[in-house]
């Protein structure tokens, strides 16, 4: 690990924690964090911590996990550290084991009642947790996961690196109202093919880079730098076209803290997985995720450039 990173350690059930080495890089290049607040994308992910929980839960909820987790970000994440580790920049990659099906780690705790959407957004914690005893443990591990990642961006944004919110989404943006014991119904009768057909479609690639007040949060160069790496390859890369930073979110709370240095980005999980599936393990085609995250390594690596020592743009 990169020195002043010595507190940034894996915890388990939590965060994995992973380093990406700069290979001949100069001395004092920028750093990158990468943050996967969705990233317990695994079934084992989803049993771990349903083990822990002594309530009494909705039956089949595996399968809203599977609808609702960010499939493909973990492996967009690694091809990103492995190649910007190669062009010379380190790479911290902090992936969240917290199923988002228990508790949200890109919720602000307590930002609404429990199970109710939040402005379109699901909430912190599903209204199906009834137990104060679930409560209070899934409150503790968003806590220490967030203890963990401020430091992250302390210490990769606070030294001049950025920060990159990496995050998948369905293909088709999905209405229900309220996260309670009959999600699983909802997103049945959703997911009818006849129903399913009148949902909005999603954009292949959306940068969340404004705040719902209007506040341009990203570096404006490498949104647009993003966009025209996408289009070189003919996918159309759009800008808060599904939503907006909410001061709700964790994300929001990163980005306002470190402007200019975060940039949150969503990925179509069409684009990643082979086949997308809604309610069960969806396979994910490595070829695929290298050509999504090529037009991305690109502009990052274009804008780690910009703020190294000695560029004329700094």
């Amino acid at each position: 690990m990169q020195e002043g990173f010595e507190d940034i350690a894996a915890i388990e059930g939590v965060c994995d924690v992973s380093w990406s080495a700069p290979r001949g890089g100069r001395a004092g290049a920028p750093t990158l964090l990468i943050e996967i607040p969705h990233g317990a994308t695994r079934l084992a992910d989803y049993e771990a911590l349903r083990r822990r929980l002594a309530g009494k839960l909705p039956r089949d909820l595996e399968q809203f996990f599977f609808v609702n987790t960010d499939i493909g970000a973990p492996e967009a994440g690694e091809q990103a550290a492995a190649a910007l580790s190669a062009a010379g920049f380190g790479v911290l990659v902090l992936r969240c084991l917290i199923p988002r099906t228990f508790i949200d780690c890109n919720r602000v705790v307590h930002s609404g009642p429990p199970g109710t959407m939040i402005d379109g957004m699901t909430p912190a914690v599903a209204g199906y947790v009834t137990e104060a005893a679930d409560h209070a443990l899934l409150e503790q591990l968003h806590a220490r996961y967030h203890e963990l990642v401020a430091r992250a961006y302390a210490s990769v944004c606070g030294r001049g690196g950025l920060g990159l919110q990496l995050h998948s989404y369905a293909p088709r943006s999905i209405e229900v109202s309220v996260v309670d014991e009959n999600i699983v119904a909802a997103l049945r009768d959703a997911y009818e093919p006849a129903v399913y057909a009148k949902w909005r479609q999603r954009p292949a690639i959306d940068i969340i880079c404004t705040a719902t007040d209007g506040t341009y949060l990203a570096d404006p160069a490498l949104v647009a730098g993003l966009r025209e790496q996408y289009a070189r390859i003919g996918v159309p890369a759009t800008e808060n076209a599904t939503y907006k930073l909410h001061p709700a979110t964790m994300g929001y709370r990163y980005a306002a803290a470190y402007p200019g240095q975060v940039l949150c980005l969503e990925i179509n999980r069409g684009l990643l997985a082979e086949p997308f599936m809604a309610f069960e393990a969806s396979p994910i085609a490595p070829d695929k995720v290298r050509f999504i995250a090529q037009p991305l390594v690109s502009a990052l690596h274009t804008a780690l450039v910009r703020r190294s020592p000695g560029s004329s743009e700094l």
